[in-house]
């Protein structure tokens, strides 16, 4: 019995090192619980005054940090926040329009889902595409149009558009030019032998590698296409209706020009089932013929489009799809809108987030838009958006002498993405409308903590150690984000109504001396410009 309990040598059994491993571990372990659950207590005992553990701030601690990091790592833009969003949006849309057509499916949603599926149908277009265009002609034994088939399948049209100089631009030539216009739109609706040819150019243009996925494409020409039956599908499904009520509350705490008016999320008529089914009746579309649908639809907005010729527009109109992700102002109806798409985080936080996030993110775009009303642009016209020189002179003038100083701010910076300088000039009224959204958002976020919690400041987010100032203007930057090819770049410099990405944060935060203080800028900084910062509004 002895031998048996001491083992089969007669020795007790050593210790291994995977048994020491396994002990050490359980002590790791029980001791990293015990030292979690006192800093639980400790923060609840000694902090739960000073800072949010509730679920949505931790989550809010994860985003920051894992932004913060990922930046600070890599010295590269981390996330792509517009792009992201769109993407978001689409994915969902996917979602929606791959379900089967059921019986409760409004007629409007029932046309959505067939324009969708034949986007999707390549296999017509690759049987179609093995068979002579001139086929069907020969058949009909049209003997002209036949040889006019044959004629033009062997003459280069590209060696035609090469003998067009547009010094003297004729009818013909003016005519020609729309027409082609037209075609190289549908280029998209296309098969994929005509895609490859258009990535030939987006390469060249764009930095673009890779074809768009189909069902990306799709959804993007369905839900630009049929914009009430989509935005009626995203609305049910994905947007809650406090995030509207929220917004108008956010809009009228920050408005300070009462003549706007304010649209958020999507018209209520897209509720109306009778009304989106009769604003598409005449659409009828096949699962088989999607360049037939194409173009019916390309003639079915047209005619809407020249419904509204010589008739008076009611500033109620939305032209704005539900499903966007953006926001706009717009001078001639004097009205800022932010359709359902945009209210997504990271532009809006709900009640149960810190309001820093909310007021330094779409806080900062609503003002951003209203100032757009007071742009170099939007000054034209105005409070019933009719083009109206209503400055005085010397309002005017003043008003330019100022705009020169942000021109020559944003003359400087250079974007080595693109290897150009900015374009001031071409920028302006974005650039107006970023320091001036910056501006006024915070001083409604200020205004708000007197009011709302008597000068109490919000508890802070636990682990960044930033306070709500600075989450202000980080919430700000973090919306900003994006990331560009270098051939994209340089057309975004060389077209674009927006700064670069970097220099929209730079720009708008070294003008503004609240900034300064928040982070205790060095005048030193490229953050702050201090006597040299410009500011319009």
């Amino acid at each position: 019995m002895e031998m048996e309990r001491l083992g089969r040598e007669g020795s007790k059994p050593s210790v291994g090192p995977n048994t020491l491993l396994k002990a050490a571990l359980a002590v790791c372990v029980c001791v990293c619980i015990a030292l979690l659950i006192a800093v639980i207590n400790l923060s609840h005992k000694a902090s739960n005054s000073d800072f949010c553990l509730t679920p949505h701030c931790i989550e809010n601690h994860v985003m920051i940090s894992t932004c913060m990091h990922a930046e600070a790592g890599s010295g590269t833009t981390p996330f792509r926040i517009y792009p992201w969003l769109r993407q978001n949006v689409d994915l969902r849309l996917k979602e929606l329009l791959e379900q089967p057509i059921g019986g409760d499916d409004i007629e409007a949603v029932k046309k959505a889902k067939v324009l969708y599926v034949s986007c999707m149908n390549e296999c017509k277009n690759i049987v179609s595409a093995s068979i002579s265009r001139c086929y069907p002609i020969k058949r009909r034994g049209i003997s002209l149009l036949s040889g006019i088939c044959h004629a033009t399948s062997n003459y280069s049209v590209i060696q035609l558009l090469q003998m067009f100089v547009f010094f003297h631009p004729r009818p013909r030539t003016v005519a020609n030019y729309v027409l082609w216009r037209s075609v190289f739109s549908r280029i998209t609706t296309l098969s994929r032998r005509f895609l490859y040819r258009y990535l030939d150019f987006a390469r060249v243009t764009t930095g673009t590698t890779s074809l768009t996925p189909r069902w990306d494409k799709c959804v993007n020409y369905v839900e630009n296409t049929l914009i009430y039956a989509t935005g009626r599908l995203f609305v049910d499904k994905h947007f809650q209706e406090d995030k509207k009520h929220m917004m108008e509350e956010l809009i009228n705490g920050i408005r300070w020009a009462h003549a706007v008016l304010a649209k958020v999320g999507y018209p209520d008529f897209i509720l109306n089932d009778t009304y989106i089914n009769e604003d598409i009746k005449r659409l009828s579309f096949s699962e088989t013929d999607y360049f037939g649908n194409v173009m019916q639809t390309l003639k079915f907005i047209a005619q809407s489009d020249i419904g509204w010729l010589r008739k008076t527009v009611p500033r109620t109109e939305w032209f704005t799809n539900p499903t966007t992700v953006n926001a706009f102002y717009s001078s001639s109806t004097n009205q800022i809108r932010f359709p359902a798409g945009e209210l997504q985080k990271p532009f809006f936080w709900g009640l149960d987030y810190p309001r820093s996030l909310s007021y330094g993110a779409i806080g900062v775009i609503v003002v951003h838009e209203l100032t757009h009303g007071f742009d170099d642009n939007g000054r034209k016209y105005d409070k019933d958006g009719n083009l109206d020189q209503w400055w005085s002179n010397s309002s005017i003038t003043r008003f330019t002498e100022k705009t020169q100083c942000m021109i020559d701010q944003y003359n400087s910076y250079y974007w080595r993405e693109a290897g150009l300088n900015g374009k001031g000039k071409r920028t302006l009224a974005e650039n107006i409308a970023d320091n001036g959204g910056m501006r006024e958002s915070f001083r409604a976020y200020r205004r708000w903590i007197e009011k709302e919690r008597s000068g109490v400041e919000e508890h802070l987010l636990p682990g960044v150690g930033l306070t709500n100032n600075q989450l202000f203007f980080l919430s700000y930057a973090h919306v900003c984000c994006n990331a560009y090819r270098p051939e994209a770049a340089r057309h975004q410099i060389q077209s674009g109504a927006h700064s670069p990405p970097k220099y929209r944060v730079i720009g708008a935060m070294s003008n503004y001396e609240e900034f300064h203080k928040a982070f205790n800028c060095p005048e030193t900084s490229i953050l702050n410009r201090g006597t040299k910062s410009c500011r319009v509004w």
